[in-house]
């Protein structure tokens, strides 16, 4: 098949959206599709040419200016850039990944065009608005208008999880949707190969003793003081755990400044952005992965950290419910509950046998989100909206 993937933020920027656009790219050329990407980055070009499908994959960038409102996004408008290129490809299928400029213009070119279009809605957008300093009711109804409007010009609904649907549908989405398990490379990552491998690994770190990691966006919506509260609760009884925190973003030095306050700042390790192997290696010198973020639809950093044998615990809000089962590959905790949080930690780390079945389980069930399974499934998608 020939492949229009369209999307306001791709590789390398890093971002759950730009992450899953990425991939999915990369995922259906090694199936032997032809995938032609529109998008606003430049810096990708030299990267997505050195990969070995970069015969397959095709990146065409648009003209952008840089997005006041959060580092390292740009934005554009609809004004037609893509359609000349789009014409010369002549797809069988557009898939559009965010609803914004990029979005309108593969919308466009749909109807220009005759070519059926499906768009994935990843995220809850009214949990951002805070970044562009619009966290006001009226912003948020909007949001949603703008949203359900532009998906309602699909011919289907792509969405990670239930939880996520189910929102857009309840704010007047009338077009089918279908859940789309976003996917992962579970043969990058791995569980470790042994225990001394992981102390060697830990070492080099300069870890001492257990340690829980979040990966992601340092942002307010992340809720990662709670994760330096937890810490803190574990110290207070006698439970001396590392936090590993494996991102950056906007609010890294508010979090520095409150884990000093707290008392624990020997103990909170910030790592920046890591990539490929020394991301599973920072992954794999973990017992446990963290999230207190109750804005999450089908997180990759938390199937990733499940992939590499971490048992999760998160909060029992939308989409994280769906993918940590209690006693099985984690536990979900109340929100807001550091305490409730804390505890659980302390009670995996205390029973071997219980961290050892809920690493398997979670290595388990992130076997399920694989490369190999899940773009099958697109494909079949594809398939049959292209044959509607």
């Amino acid at each position: 098949m020939k492949i229009a993937i369209f999307s306001d933020t791709f590789f390398p920027q890093v971002n759950g959206v730009a992450n899953t656009a990425y991939r999915t790219a990369i995922a259906l050329c090694a199936r032997g599709h032809n995938v032609r990407v529109f998008t606003v980055s430049r810096k990708h070009l030299k990267n997505i040419s050195e990969t070995s499908y970069s015969k397959k994959l095709d990146i065409k960038s648009v003209f952008s200016i840089p997005f006041w409102g959060y580092p390292d996004e740009r934005l554009t408008l609809p004004l037609g850039f893509t359609l000349r290129s789009v014409y010369v490809f002549r797809p069988d299928i557009i898939h559009a990944h965010t609803p914004f400029a990029l979005g309108w213009e593969a919308v466009l070119a749909s109807k220009l065009f005759s070519i059926p279009i499906i768009g994935t809605h990843h995220t809850f957008f009214d949990h951002y608005l805070k970044h562009v300093w619009l966290d006001f009711d009226w912003a948020k109804r909007f949001s949603w208008r703008f949203v359900s409007l532009y998906y309602n010009r699909c011919s289907l609904v792509l969405g990670p999880s239930r939880a996520v649907l189910d929102d857009i549908r309840n704010h007047k989405l009338i077009t089918p949707t279908r859940i789309m398990a976003n996917s992962i490379d579970t043969t990058l990552f791995s569980p470790v190969v042994s225990e001394k491998e992981k102390k060697k690994q830990k070492a080099l770190l300069g870890i001492t003793g257990d340690s829980v990691v979040y990966m992601g966006r340092l942002s307010y919506e992340k809720d990662i003081n709670q994760l330096i509260d937890a810490l803190v609760i574990l110290k207070e009884i006698k439970k001396f755990v590392t936090l590993m925190l494996i991102g950056d973003g906007p609010e890294r030095k508010k979090i520095e400044k409150y884990a000093r306050e707290r008392g624990v700042t020997e103990k909170v390790l910030f790592t920046g952005f890591l990539y490929g192997k020394n991301l599973v290696r920072a992954l794999q010198s973990n017992e446990i992965f963290l999230t207190a973020s109750k804005s999450e639809n089908m997180p990759l950093s938390v199937l990733e950290g499940m992939s590499v044998g971490l048992p999760v615990v998160g909060v029992r809000s939308l989409g994280i419910p769906e993918i940590v089962k209690d006693n099985v590959n984690g536990y979900v905790v109340t929100p807001d509950s550091p305490r409730e949080m804390a505890e659980k930690v302390r009670v995996i780390l205390a029973d071997k046998k219980l961290l050892s079945m809920l690493s398997s389980g979670a290595r388990e069930s992130a076997l399920t989100y694989s490369e190999e399974n899940v773009i099958k499934k697109l494909e079949d998608i594809y398939h049959e909206v292209i044959n509607k």
